[in-house]
């Protein structure tokens, strides 16, 4: 029942975030601190143009129907730029998405996406636990995620 949830819960973010403008940098962050599926916690932040948008997502709800958007600062940008490298240089390491297991909550996974060299490369990461590799809680902290999620990530372990 779980992996159900799990694989329909991926599937809505997915066509969600499909439905969004296309954006070459892209991380989103989905905190599970227990197993009730009310405290579930994503937040998608894009980097377009020197525009971050925010999307957060409460629970199994729907996203609101409209992102926040702000002017990109140069700490922020350099944060979601310096989490994408560590994805594409393989520290912390992806997961195969589609046929890989969340562990019991609580736990994190960031679905991550970016251009390098004019392809689109993705991942998903997944953490057990809610302490996250120093690179994504340093992009987690700039950004503010803390605050404008809701997000209980912390970093460590």
């Amino acid at each position: 029942m779980r992996a159900a949830r799990w694989q329909g819960l991926v599937a809505g973010i997915t066509a969600f975030l499909t439905a969004l403008p296309v954006c070459a940098n892209r991380l989103t962050f989905d905190v599970r601190p227990d197993p009730l599926p009310d405290h579930a916690v994503a937040c998608s932040v894009a980097l377009t143009d020197g525009w971050i948008s925010l999307v957060r997502i409460k629970g199994f709800g729907m996203p609101a129907p409209q992102p926040f958007r702000w002017r990109t600062t140069q700490t922020e940008e350099a944060a979601l730029l310096a989490a994408l490298e560590a994805f594409v240089y393989g520290d912390p390491r992806s997961v195969e998405a589609y046929h890989s297991r969340p562990p019991a909550p609580p736990f994190v996974s960031v679905t991550w996406m970016t251009s390098l060299d004019g392809e689109l490369a993705s991942g998903l990461y997944l953490q057990p636990g809610l302490h996250l590799p120093r690179v994504l809680a340093s992009s987690l902290e700039s950004l503010g995620l803390d605050h404008a999620c809701g997000l209980s990530a912390t970093t460590g372990g």
